[in-house]
C-alpha cells in the first residue's frame, strides 16, 4: 500500500495561494506501522523545510479503515508512539486527521471515543475527492 503513497508533485492551485502545496494522505488499508511511518514522512518534510507552520496543516490524513481504531482513546497505550506524533503534527498544525463517519458508523466507533485532534467527515472517499478538486496532490 505505501507505493507512490510519497510521491510528492507540487502543484499550483486555483485555491492555494501561489507556493503553498497541499497533500492529501487517503488512508483506507494501511496498518499502524505503514500509518506511523506516514506520520514520520509529514514530520521529517516539516524538518527539512518542505512543509510550514503557515496556521493550515499542509497534509491531510483522511482515514477510512481499521487504522482509525488507532486514535481512539481506549487504545492509546497500545499506539502511544503513533498518537503522541500525530497529536503532535497537529498541534504544530503540519497535519490534519479527518475520520469516516460512514466506515465508523459501519464499524461500531463512537466518535466521542476519538482523540480530540481527529475530526470527522462524512464520507472519506468524497473528503478526499473534494480536496483534490482543491488541487491538494497525493502524499
Amino acid at each position: 500500500m505505501l507505493s507512490g503513497i510519497f510521491l510528492i508533485l507540487p502543484v499550483w492551485g486555483q485555491d492555494l495561494p501561489p507556493g503553498q502545496t497541499r497533500y492529501v494522505a487517503d488512508i483506507e488499508l494501511e496498518t499502524t506501522a505503514e500509518f506511523g511511518e506516514l506520520l514520520r514522512r509529514a514530520s521529517q518534510l516539516l524538518a527539512e523545510g518542505v512543509v510550514t507552520q503557515d496556521g493550515e496543516a499542509t497534509v491531510a490524513f483522511v482515514l477510512h479503515g481499521p487504522v482509525v481504531r488507532d486514535l481512539l482513546r481506549q487504545n492509546y497505550l497500545q499506539n502511544r508512539e503513533v498518537v503522541d506524533l500525530a497529536a503532535s503534527l497537529s498541534a504544530l498544525q503540519v497535519i490534519e486527521i479527518k475520520a469516516c463517519q460512514t466506515w465508523m458508523g459501519s464499524n461500531g466507533v463512537n466518535e466521542a471515543d476519538l482523540q480530540p485532534f481527529v475530526e470527522t467527515v462524512s464520507f472519506a472517499p468524497g473528503e478526499v475527492q473534494r480536496l483534490a478538486e482543491k488541487n491538494y496532490v497525493q502524499f
